[in-house]
C-alpha cells in the first residue's frame, strides 16, 4: 500500500474515533508502522485538523457548540494514552481509585496511577497526572478490575471501610470479576482479603 493508501485507511479509522479521544500512533500499527502513522499524523497537525495533546498523543479537537471553545481530554483516557504510547500497564490508585468505583465524587487535584514503568507527572492542559511504578505482582498479574479494587481498598485504610462500602463495590461486579478477585489477591495483605471476602459474599461468592 502506497502513503495514499496508508493516509485513506487512517482518515477511515480517525472517522470512527469520537472528537476529544487521545490516540496513539500505535493504535494504528495494523495499517502502517509507526513512524509512518506519527508522519501522517503531523500533516494533521499541520492543517488544523488534529492536535498533538503532548509528544506521542494527538487527538481532533472536540469543540464545544455552547462555548465554541475545545473541550478538554479526558484525563482517565489521556492516561491510558499515555500507557499505551509507552507501553505500561497502569491502573488508578488512590482518589483516582475511589472516583472510578463511584466510592467518592470528589475530584481529584492528581490523577494518580500505579504503573510498570517509571515515576512521571504530567501537567497537560491544566491537569496532573502522576505515575507511580509498582512491582509487577501489585499490577501485571492482576485483571485491570482486581487491580482497581485493591488500589481503592488502600486508599480507604482498613479502618475506612464499611459494609456499605463493600456493597457498592459489589455492585459494579460482575460473578466472573468477583471470581478473578479472589484469586488475583490470594496474596494480598490479610485486611483486604478479608475486604475481599465480604465483597464475594455479597455476590454470593
Amino acid at each position: 500500500m502506497n502513503t495514499k493508501g496508508y493516509s485513506d485507511e487512517l482518515d477511515k479509522r480517525l472517522s470512527e474515533i469520537t472528537p476529544g479521544t487521545p490516540i496513539v500512533a500505535s493504535d494504528f500499527s495494523d495499517i502502517a508502522n509507526v513512524r509512518t502513522i506519527r508522519e501522517l499524523l503531523n500533516i494533521r497537525i499541520r492543517n488544523g485538523t488534529m492536535r498533538r495533546i503532548m509528544p506521542g498523543v494527538f487527538a481532533i479537537p472536540r469543540i464545544s457548540k455552547l462555548l465554541n471553545t475545545e473541550v478538554p481530554v479526558s484525563p482517565e483516557a489521556l492516561a491510558k494514552a499515555i500507557a499505551r504510547n509507552h507501553n505500561w500497564t497502569i491502573a488508578p490508585s488512590e482518589q483516582t481509585a475511589l472516583n472510578a468505583l463511584g466510592l467518592s465524587t470528589q475530584v481529584p487535584a492528581t490523577w494518580k496511577y500505579i504503573s510498570n514503568g517509571p515515576y512521571k507527572i504530567y501537567n497537560i492542559d491544566d491537569v496532573a497526572i502522576q505515575f507511580k511504578h509498582t512491582t509487577n505482582k501489585n499490577i501485571s498479574s492482576m485483571s485491570p478490575t482486581s487491580s482497581l479494587i485493591v488500589q481503592a481498598l488502600k486508599a480507604l485504610g482498613k479502618d475506612g471501610i464499611t459494609s456499605d462500602t463493600l456493597e457498592k463495590i459489589a455492585k459494579r461486579l460482575t460473578n466472573e470479576d468477583a471470581k478473578r478477585l479472589i484469586d488475583d489477591t490470594s496474596r494480598t495483605t490479610a485486611w483486604i482479603r478479608d475486604a475481599i471476602r465480604e465483597i464475594c459474599k455479597k455476590k454470593g461468592i
